[in-house]
């Protein structure tokens, strides 16, 4: 795991035993709420997705990382559900559900991540969630929701309590990024495959994002939103990728 273990107990037990979650504004705390916690389904979709590559997938190099990454998103359900129960106790975890089985702007990302379920395709599905949703979702969500948004309105807290979320996808974004440049350098069919894969599922992950961003930024979320599909074809670009 890129962020240790250690690190991320002690940022817990910080804001914990220092009552900074009682201290948090209530109107940031029910937008860290809304926002984060039903994101924990999310990330077991993903931990089952990548479970499915190393399975499924073809070749060591490629399947042994995706179990590591399975585990630390599964590390990061469970960090979202503590969260949750620090800021709201078991009512937040039961909230967050209902939001993710019915909240309307959690539908488009639930059914994204329900239609992964059934790719059977190793590489596609390692494009629909490590490179497309992942790629769209962290940096809206810890960056520019968490860091830009709640951090620098008096809800440092939250930031704490995510910061294995933000260090890991700094971090696992340059193996996300190998695997890509790799496939698209080693044939020009490869290339176009994986350029209609990522544009196709990009797509979706940034209309699914929308709703969910809107929650907490409000009008300013189309732009956010904009400036970080452009980052991302940015990125893609650099991999052989032009989407």
């Amino acid at each position: 795991m890129p962020a240790n273990k250690d690190t991320t107990e002690a940022n817990f037990n910080f804001v914990e035993s220092r009552g900074l979650d009682a201290m948090l504004p209530e109107d940031l705390k029910r937008i860290a709420l809304n926002v984060l916690v039903p994101l924990r389904h999310a990330a077991w979709g993903a931990n089952m997705h990548n479970t499915f590559i190393c399975g499924y997938g073809f070749g060591t190099t490629f399947t042994q990382p995706c179990m590591y990454h399975a585990m630390d998103q599964l590390g990061i359900a469970q960090y979202l559900s503590r969260l949750g129960l620090l800021l709201g106790d078991t009512e937040a975890l039961t909230e967050g559900k209902a939001a993710w089985l019915d909240g309307e702007a959690w539908q488009p990302l639930r059914r994204y991540v329900e239609d992964c379920l059934v790719l059977r395709d190793p590489l596609e599905l390692f494009v629909a969630q490590n490179a497309a949703l992942d790629g769209i979702l962290y940096p809206l969500v810890y960056e520019r929701i968490v860091d830009d948004f709640l951090s620098v309105r008096g809800a440092s807290a939250v930031a704490m309590l995510t910061q294995f979320m933000s260090d890991w996808f700094g971090e696992t974004r340059k193996w996300v990024d190998s695997v890509l440049r790799t496939a698209a350098s080693e044939s020009e069919p490869n290339r176009l495959i994986l350029q209609e894969w990522t544009k196709k599922w990009s797509d979706r992950a940034a209309a699914a994002m929308l709703p969910i961003v809107e929650l907490a930024l409000g009008a300013d979320a189309d732009a956010a939103l904009g400036e970080e599909v452009d980052a991302f074809k940015a990125r893609m670009k650099k991999n052989g990728i032009e989407i």
